[in-house]
């Protein structure tokens, strides 16, 4: 029960801690050009282009209150530093991170296959825009492979996963983790009717499962990362010209 609830605090502590930023961040934004009479630049900010910078700054908060959480969960021994598994990948860990990719984008379309012949489709992404130029994909392709992929990884696998591991052992760990990161994703996928979205988290689900086992199976953390922005770089990149 501890392990349960320790769990669901670090992702109730680092996203209440990007949610409370992220609106004094943008009240702050919004006083500064408003009050100067730059309405329009505000606008502009908030659309179109313009989007990017405020996701790379929730990205950013998001990295900010993990890496907090880390050196909170490191200094009381929560999760030991030495566990994560901080090191740069083998050779072999590189095909494997290449396999993982194509794994990952075959269970993904595999999953919205289904779903789409038993009519009801999986929701998209509340940052896919059909309208957005190549420049805002590129921008979320790079922001996945350097900020997002890192930073989830990092607090689901490196810190989530391994608090739990003591408690319900590497299966139920990983299931444990998958759920609470699925969970994370809803506000998300909420684009469309809640069954679409449900799919969708089916989905991230099962794609968590695959993070979680290469993670369990490898215990190096870099390796999931570059994994998981990879694939979500992919994800954006694929949506250039669609």
């Amino acid at each position: 029960m501890i392990a349960v609830v320790g769990s669901i605090g670090y992702v109730v502590g680092v996203f209440a801690f990007v949610i409370a930023a992220s609106i004094a961040l943008m009240f702050a934004v919004a006083g500064v050009l408003l009050l100067s009479g730059e309405q329009a630049l505000f606008e502009e900010l908030i659309a179109g282009d313009g989007m990017i910078a405020l996701v790379v700054a929730e990205a950013v908060l998001l990295g900010v209150g993990t890496v907090l959480a880390a050196v909170l969960s490191f200094s009381t021994g929560w999760v030991p530093k030495r566990v994560v598994g901080f090191a740069v990948p083998s050779p072999r860990e590189l095909l494997v991170g290449v396999g993982a990719v194509i794994a990952l984008l075959a269970i993904a379309m595999s999953l919205g296959l289904v779903s789409d012949l038993l009519g009801v489709p999986a929701s998209d992404h509340a940052l896919f825009d059909e309208d957005a130029p190549a420049s805002y994909y590129l921008g979320l392709a790079a922001l996945s492979i350097l900020v997002i992929g890192p930073v989830e990884e990092l607090l689901f696998r490196g810190l989530i996963q391994n608090y739990m591991r003591p408690a319900f052992g590497g299966i139920g760990a990983i299931v444990g983790t998958s759920v609470l990161f699925a969970a994370v994703h809803l506000p998300a996928y909420l684009t469309g009717a809640l069954s679409t979205a449900l799919v969708s988290l089916g989905v991230i689900f099962a794609l968590s499962i695959v993070l979680g086992a290469v993670y369990e199976r490898y215990r190096n953390i870099v390796l999931v990362m570059a994994i998981h922005g990879f694939y979500n770089a992919i994800l954006f990149s694929a949506q250039i010209g669609l």
